[in-house]
């Protein structure tokens, strides 16, 4: 679990809770949830035919146009139920949330090819 060292995934009651980029500003990988973040949890009838979101205000990671610096701004962090996602769209999800800036991947993975036979 080395990926993992420094990050936090968030839990309520049995249920797992991820970040959509739809609920979050259209990113989901630049939210930094720090060990004192206190969530509040709401029930959102009109969401996905009724979920408990979880929200929080947290830091956000900026890059600039050029992706050479790095600053962060405070926003409204929106969590879904994990097994919620993926019902509005394609865009970033994520469970795994930096507890602070030094553990943030500021920089993407590209999926690695897989060639099967010849």
């Amino acid at each position: 679990m080395q990926d993992d060292l420094g990050k936090v995934a968030l839990q309520r009651g049995p249920v797992m809770y991820c970040a959509e980029w739809k609920d979050n500003g259209g990113k989901a990988s630049n939210l930094i949830v720090p060990a004192v973040t206190t969530f509040t949890a709401r029930f959102q009838p009109q969401v996905l035919n009724g979920i408990m979101q979880l929200q929080a205000t947290v830091p956000a990671v900026q890059l600039d146009a050029a992706n050479t610096s790095i600053s962060t701004t405070r926003q409204t962090m929106t969590a879904i139920p994990y097994y919620a996602w993926a019902n509005r769209g394609k865009g970033e999800m994520t469970v795994w949330f930096p507890q602070q800036l030094t553990d943030v991947d500021l920089i993407s993975r590209q999926p690695q090819e897989v060639t099967v036979g010849k």
